[in-house]
């Protein structure tokens, strides 16, 4: 039986609006088949990162519109726009399963907040530069949370060495490393609604792909194979799509979707500026 076309809206970052000559991130919202583009956003700071709430009511994204990076929540059509960090860095926003928590980073430490912005709480602080041989216990950038909530998943870097390893952290702070192997870049890692697998970016080969890991043997797959960027994936609600972005039509990144086996890839975005960070909503 054939799959069904993915259904829901899009969030992700687009370059393609300019004030006073430079180009300006801001957060688009497009359905699934890539029509009805929207700008919520609509100022001249940067916004970034965008994650769609569970229930597909709430936006959280980080902006410098005050200055600092700072993680904020609106509406899924821009409006209601309330600021929920206040001290400076903060960036990655991530919803809980429930809706009830966002995780984010702060300088590397993986932190944790209720909806509302109110108690925030280390989960994992940062480290200085660490020994890759520890590199998951250095704090680093949430990707997604368990679809049980119990745990977050990351990738922890070394800046000196450029190996990155895809990791996963329990509320109270306990580490598991999930990829160091290759030694090689492997960072945006996201858990498929199912909980029995993450999709990430790799560089092999000095080459951006997407890949999942089985994480019941470790087994990995490789979903694209191009000699562009294929970066920032994320699962389709019903963990059948993976949309991500890529320049393999173009010199800046578009937003595309696949099957999550890597087959019947779509081109959704076509557009010279830079679109990027896609984010599936129900």
């Amino acid at each position: 039986m054939a799959q069904a076309l993915p259904t829901g809206k899009i969030a992700f970052v687009s370059f393609r609006d300019e004030y006073e000559g430079a180009p300006n991130r801001e957060i688009y919202l497009i359905s699934s088949d890539g029509s009805g583009p929207i700008n919520l956003t609509r100022n001249s700071c940067a916004d970034d990162e965008p994650d769609v709430s569970p229930d597909g009511t709430k936006i959280a994204w980080f902006s410098d519109r005050d200055g600092d990076a700072e993680i904020h929540v609106m509406n899924a059509d821009g409006s209601d726009v309330t600021q929920l960090t206040t001290d400076g860095g903060a960036v990655s926003p991530r919803w809980s399963p429930d809706g009830e928590h966002i995780a984010y980073a702060r300088g590397g430490t993986i932190m944790m907040m209720n909806a509302d912005g109110s108690d925030p709480v280390i989960v994992l602080p940062g480290q200085p530069e660490p020994d890759v041989e520890n590199l998951c216990e250095t704090g680093g950038f949430p990707g997604g949370w368990s679809p049980d909530g119990s745990r977050i998943v990351y990738y922890a870097a070394s800046i000196t060495t450029g190996i990155a390893h895809v990791c996963t952290v329990t509320l109270d702070g306990q580490v598991e490393t999930v990829v160091a192997e290759p030694p090689v870049y492997n960072v945006e890692p996201v858990w498929s609604p199912d909980g029995e697998r993450i999709a990430f970016r790799s560089i092999r080969d000095e080459n951006h792909d997407v890949y999942v890991v089985e994480l019941a043997d470790g087994s990995e797959r490789r979903l694209t194979e191009t000699a562009a960027l294929d970066i920032e994936p994320d699962w389709s609600p019903d963990g059948e799509w993976i949309v991500f972005g890529s320049s393999r039509d173009a010199i800046a990144t578009d937003i595309y979707i696949m099957r999550s086996d890597g087959s019947d890839v779509r081109r959704l975005t076509e557009h010279p500026a830079k679109d990027s960070y896609p984010t599936w909503s129900p």
